[in-house]
């Protein structure tokens, strides 16, 4: 702990934690950038439905094809009924 006879030290402790603060800070902004929350939904999405040997797993596409299939039928039976 810093006595009062000793500003120099209080001012160094100030500053170091001015720096930390601003580390945190640059590490906040660089994890919630768009481009990087993008990237990581990419990568995401991407290892759903791709093996890691680069062949995709057709479970899921088919899984994935089916639900899209079943939405654009209820938008365009909606749309007519």
């Amino acid at each position: 702990m810093v006595g009062r006879s000793d500003p120099d030290a209080l001012e160094a402790q100030i500053e170091t934690a001015r720096e930390q603060l601003a580390v945190t800070i640059d590490a906040i902004a660089e994890r919630v950038a768009p481009k990087n929350v993008a990237a990581k939904a990419k990568s995401r999405a991407k290892g759903i439905v791709v093996n890691p040997d680069g062949s995709l797993k057709t479970d899921k596409v088919a899984i994935a094809g089916g639900v899209a299939l079943a939405f654009v039928f209820v938008v365009v039976w909606r749309r007519f009924h």
